[in-house]
């Protein structure tokens, strides 16, 4: 796989939109986190090859989607391609959490692949799963939209792991989780990024204020006390990085482990920066470990 000049960068922000280079295809989409600030480059706006009008939920070309466009990711590729409501199949901002999943053990004498089973909920098109499946995980990967999970599929053969161990789910991230405590399964990753609304591929409506928190308390029921790492992350103002820390550390789960050294919790805010250096902001993360 050919990923030279296949990268992604953020060329500009404001007013609500931002402007992507995709591999040097440029488009302008819809960027709650852009409002209020100032476009600083106007004339690269106008080469834009993509537009998208959220109000009519219609894409505007000016020149072809690339046919196998592909991003360079770091350690892997994924495919990328237009959907209805304005996303590309990939969030650029992960990238550090997907060096972060792909950390097998060996750089600080810990070995756990050959157990190590994940556990990737709302879990789209699947870059952490390709983040995991390379580093040798074994992964469940769960989302309610069987788009999102042929493209999952359509992430591994690009990546040459058609034969990884991936389970490729269409279920309800909630009622998934429930049913794995009631086997008794147990993960030592498990990683969520939870949409502020949804439904689940039966009708059932999901509101992350309201619905998170029991799912996140059968997660930590699902984690192997012996070596486990679990990641948070999401985009919406209901529910932030300081509610969740607030709840782990209240769970009965980890409270064994508060105040020990080799427990290691870290939250923050994602972003992406443009050519001029400005950070956009693209949500919180919430990283757990042990050991």
């Amino acid at each position: 796989m050919n990923l030279v000049d296949r990268r992604y960068q953020l060329i500009d922000f404001g007013r609500g939109r931002k402007l992507e280079s995709l591999a040097g295809y440029l488009v302008d989409r819809p960027s709650p986190a852009a409002v209020g600030t100032i476009v600083r480059s106007p004339a690269k706006w106008k080469h834009a090859d993509a537009t998208y009008n959220a109000e009519q939920r219609v894409w505007e070309y000016h020149r072809p989607w690339p046919a196998g466009l592909t991003i360079d990711c770091g350690l892997f590729g994924m495919p990328i391609r237009p959907t209805p409501y304005g996303h590309i199949g990939l969030f650029p901002e992960q990238q550090l959490n997907w060096l972060w999943l792909g950390d097998n053990g060996e750089n600080d004498g810990r070995s756990f692949v050959d157990t190590n089973a994940a556990l990737n909920l709302f879990a789209y098109t699947g870059a952490s799963t390709i983040a995991l499946a390379r580093a040798g995980y074994s992964v469940a990967h769960v989302d309610a939209a069987k788009p999102n999970v042929q493209a999952a599929r359509l992430a591994a053969e690009t990546n040459d792991l058609s034969g990884a161990s991936i389970r490729y789910l269409v279920d309800d991230a909630a009622k998934f989780a429930a049913r794995e405590v009631r086997r008794q399964r147990k993960y030592q990753t498990i990683l969520m990024d939870p949409p502020a609304y949804g439904h689940s591929p039966k009708g059932k409506a999901w509101r992350l204020e309201r619905d998170l928190w029991p799912l996140l308390n059968d997660c930590l029921k699902l984690l192997d006390k012996d070596s486990f790492r679990l990641l948070i992350t999401g985009h919406s103002p209901e529910v932030g990085q300081q509610e969740i820390l607030q709840f782990l550390r209240q769970n009965e789960f980890l409270k064994p482990f508060l105040g020990s050294s080799r427990l290691n919790i870290e939250s923050g805010r994602s972003q992406l920066r443009d050519e001029e250096d400005r950070s956009l902001d693209a949500g919180f993360f919430v990283r757990v470990q042990m050991p």
